[in-house]
Formats: C-alpha cells, structure tokens, sequence
C-alpha cells in the first residue's frame, strides 16, 4: 500500500514537470490562447447583448474588435512617448537616487561596521537600464502577439453559441443539459468575476493618476497605469506597487518637500486601502477569495514560465480554475482548498 502511494506521487511529481515544461515550450501559441479565452469571457456578453437588437454576430464582433485594437494602439503610443520622456530625464533621476543613497549606505556602513565601499559601488545605472530594457521588451513582445491573440478571439466568440449544439450532437439529452449547464455557470461566473476586475482597475488606475498629477508627482500617468495593471494581482500587486510610487516620490522631493513625500505615500495607501480592501470584496464577494499562499505560488510559477505578462495573468487563470472546481461536483472539495479561510459546508 505504502509503496502504492509512493508510485502515485512520484507519477504525480513527473506529470506536474511534464505540465510545466510543455507550458514553457508551447508558450508563444498558449500565451495568446488564455489571453484571448479570458478576453472571451468578458466581450462574450457584449456580443451578445448586440445580437439580442438584431446586430449580426459577425458585425458586432468585428466593431468590438476594432475598439479594442484601437485600445492597445493607444496604449502602445502612450507607452513609447512616455519611455522617451523618462530616458531623458532618466540622468537627473539617477543622479538625485545616488546621492541620497550614498547618504543613507554611509550611515549604515558605520552602524553595522560594514566593509567601506561595499554598498556605494553598485552600479545602479546599469541595473536600472538593464530592468527598463527588459520591461519594454516583454510589453514590445506582448503586442507584437496581439495578432495572434486577436484570431483567436474571433473564432471564440464566433463559435461560442454553437456549443450546446454541439453537445447535444455528442452526449445523451441529460448528460448534454448537464455539461450546458456547469459551462453556462462556469461562463457567467468567470465573466463577472473579469469584468469588475477590470471595471476596478480602471477606477484604481484613474483615482492614482489624477491623485498624482494634484500631488505634482512626475509621470502620474505612467503610475496610473501601473495601477490598473498591479490590481490584477492582489496583495502582492498593490504592496509592490505603494514601495515604487513612494519611492519615487521620496526620490523626487526629498530633501526639499517632506509634505510631498508623506502625501504621496498616505494617498497610495489609502487609495490601496479603500479600493482593494473595502470596495473590490463588496462587488467581487468572499467567495472568490484566492489563499495568500495560492497567490504567491502562482505568481512564482507563471512568472517563471511566461515572464511579467504570465504574474499579471496568474490570478485570473487561478480564479478561473477555482471557478471551474466549484461547479463539478467531483472536484469541489480542491475549489473549497484554494479559497481563502474556511469554505462553506456541504449540506
């Protein structure tokens, strides 16, 4: 018996690393697939919101597409011009960063009696050149993917409504209401849990670049649409995010604006604090809770094996399995284990 377990974990072990390393390898067609499967999710409704008022699917479906084209083609201009306002006055910044921190490793080299020279010889201008690179090459990366993403968008929504055609073609009448119906549950709850999740990193990403331009922080924009992408990831998201605004405000004012400084952190912890913590569980509710750890664990997996866009797609795709294990009944109890706190009882 015990060597039996044994076989079935190993055997579990093994199809786990055979997960990851075809997730890795397939990753420049799977990548495009789940953006466009959770994009589905959330124009599905709108298609058909058309369709009820007689809009023909292929007509709908072609001008939702052209909007969101001409979304991320603003975003990409929005994001060149705001690259080549930050490259040129990137020197200042890098100066005004090495002061103050040769400031501060000098008071700390002589508290802890540390080795002179060991923290003011990091060659912070290349470190932050070679993170900047690599940002914008994945974001350059990941809309050059956006032609593929967008063809697979098309087919989604076109099939979508001949699937329970198709299910009736397949299974018994019972069995295919059955499936209909856990997909339809699955579908509903999936696009809902998306579209606010959108909706409020939106508000999120707009409330920080408008609190931002008032407090006179550089590049507010920038850091509204930060924002609205850290939101996507909770916990983790909104605490990386707070750290690279206050720090950037502490490296824009200091010494000469402490006011600036603390509002810059109070406004970010409060906006943080009322829209993640108060307003996203009431629209979102408990249920869809994710364990902290869960969180964390993902983040580390699809970070490692898709990079930047794969953190920002971890709890999405991890909500979705979530989803998905509450309506099959055999699968619930996993559902009840990804959740946060203790899960309903079964009756």
């Amino acid at each position: 018996m015990n060597l039996q377990k044994v076989s079935v974990f190993l055997l579990t072990l093994i199809a786990l690393g055979l997960i990851a390393l075809a997730l890795d390898f397939a990753q420049p067609v799977l990548m495009p697939l789940v953006i466009a499967m959770l994009f589905a999710f959330v124009l599905g409704p709108a298609v058909e919101f058309f369709n009820k008022r007689r809009v023909p699917r292929p007509i709908s479906i072609g001008g939702i597409i052209i909007v969101i084209i001409g979304f991320f083609f603003l975003i990409g201009l929005f994001f060149y011009t705001s690259f080549q306002s930050f490259v040129r006055v990137f020197p200042r910044y890098l100066n005004q960063f090495q002061e103050l921190f040769a400031e501060l490793s000098s008071g700390l080299t002589e508290r802890l009696e540390l080795p002179t020279g060991l923290l003011e010889n990091i060659d912070w201008s290349s470190m932050v050149r070679g993170y900047l690179l690599s940002v914008s090459g994945t974001f350059v990366e990941f809309l050059s993917g956006l032609f593929i993403v967008t063809i697979f968008l098309i087919f989604l929504l076109l099939e979508r409504p001949f699937l329970h055609q198709k299910l009736e073609a397949a299974f018994e009448a019972a069995t295919s209401s059955k499936i209909g119906q856990i997909i339809e549950h699955v579908n509903c709850q999936i696009g809902r849990y998306l579209t606010i999740k959108l909706l409020i990193s939106v508000v999120t990403g707009v409330v920080i670049w408008l609190t931002l331009v008032i407090i006179g922080l550089d590049f507010p924009i920038v850091w509204g649409f930060a924002g609205f992408l850290f939101n996507f990831v909770p916990s983790v998201g909104s605490t990386v995010h707070f750290f690279l605004v206050s720090a950037m405000g502490f490296v824009q004012f200091y010494p000469s604006s402490p006011g600036k400084i603390a509002a810059v952190a109070l406004a970010m912890f409060s906006i943080q604090t009322i829209i993640g913590s108060i307003l996203d569980p009431r629209l979102q509710g408990h249920r869809l809770d994710l364990s902290p750890f869960l969180v964390l664990f993902s983040l580390i997996v699809w970070g490692w094996l898709w990079g930047v866009v794969g953190m920002l797609l971890a709890t999405p795709i991890m909500v979705a399995v979530k989803i998905v294990c509450e309506n099959i009944p055999a699968l619930n109890s996993v559902g009840v284990l990804m959740g946060k706190g203790f899960g309903r009882s079964k009756g």
